[in-house]
C-alpha cells in the first residue's frame, strides 16, 4: 500500500491532490504530526509547493465552485482521522460533477465532508461570541480550547473588531495563535502555557463582569438546556463569568 505525508497545512494537502493526479493515487494521507511509522505502508514525503497549491486551489473553484473551496477547507480544519483521503475523493468526484457535487447527499463522502464542515463552521461562529480578552501591558489576549482548528476563521473578525489594538488568541490545545498588529494578522507558534493576567485593573473589570453576568441572570427563567447549546461546558474553562 502507497501513503502520502504532508506538512500538515492545507497549502501542503492541496500539493498531495497535485501528486493524486500526476502521479500515483495513494491508499492514505497523513499529515507529519499524527505519522506513525507502518510496515504496511510505502510512504512518500510531499514537499509544499505554493505554485502546485495554487493550481489545484483555482482548478477547485473552476471545475466545482468557490463555495465547494470554503466547504473543503472547513472540512480539512476539523482535523477528523481519515478527512485528508475522504477531501481527496471528495474533489475527485467534484471534478467530474462539477457545481452538482453537494446535491450527492446520499454519497458517504459528500455527507461525511458536509457534516464536519458544517461542525467547523459552528464552532467557528460560537467563538465569535466566546473570546474573552485580558489585557497585558497594552496587549489584549485571549485564551481558547476549540474542538476543531478555528483559528484562521476568527482572524478577520477581530481584526474588524479591534482594529486600532495590539491582540493575540491563544489555541492552548494546538499551542498556535493569532498575533495582530497595524491591521495584519499571523497565525504563529506558541509553545507557552495560558496566561492569567493579575494586573489590578484588569481584575477589576474581570470582577465587574462576573457581578454584571450574575445580575442579569434571573434564576427562575434559567434554560440550562438553551444555555448548553449556544456555550456548551466544554468552553467554560476560558470564560471569565463562567468562573
Amino acid at each position: 500500500m502507497f501513503r502520502y505525508i504532508y506538512d500538515g497545512s492545507f497549502d501542503g494537502f492541496l500539493c498531495v491532490v497535485y501528486d493524486c493526479y500526476y502521479n500515483k493515487i495513494p491508499d492514505n494521507i497523513e499529515s507529519i504530526d499524527k505519522y506513525n511509522i507502518d510496515m504496511l505502508y510505502e510512504d512518500m514525503n510531499i514537499v509544499t509547493d505554493v505554485i502546485k497549491s495554487r493550481k489545484v486551489h483555482y482548478a477547485i473553484i473552476e471545475k466545482i465552485s468557490k463555495d465547494s473551496l470554503i466547504l473543503i477547507y472547513q472540512a480539512f480544519l476539523s482535523e477528523a482521522i481519515g478527512m485528508e483521503f475522504k477531501l481527496y475523493k471528495y474533489i475527485q468526484l467534484g471534478f467530474k460533477l462539477g457545481s452538482k457535487i453537494d446535491n450527492y447527499l446520499t454519497d458517504e463522502v459528500v455527507n461525511e465532508v458536509q457534516k464536519y464542515s458544517r461542525k467547523v463552521g459552528l464552532e467557528a461562529h460560537r467563538f465569535l461570541g466566546l473570546v474573552r480578552f485580558q489585557e497585558f501591558n497594552g496587549i489584549l489576549y485571549a485564551a481558547i480550547e476549540p474542538t476543531h482548528n478555528i483559528l484562521e476563521l476568527l482572524g478577520n473578525h477581530f481584526k474588524a473588531r479591534l482594529t486600532n489594538e495590539k491582540w493575540i488568541i491563544h489555541d492552548i490545545t494546538r499551542k498556535t495563535g493569532i498575533l495582530y498588529e497595524d491591521n495584519e494578522w499571523i497565525l504563529q507558534d506558541l509553545k507557552f502555557e495560558k496566561l492569567e493576567s493579575h494586573e489590578e485593573e484588569e481584575l477589576f473589570y474581570q470582577n465587574l463582569w462576573k457581578v454584571f453576568h450574575k445580575s442579569v441572570s434571573i434564576k427562575e427563567k434559567t434554560n440550562e438546556k438553551l444555555q448548553m447549546q449556544h456555550m456548551p461546558k466544554k468552553y467554560w474553562n476560558n470564560l471569565i463569568e463562567m468562573k
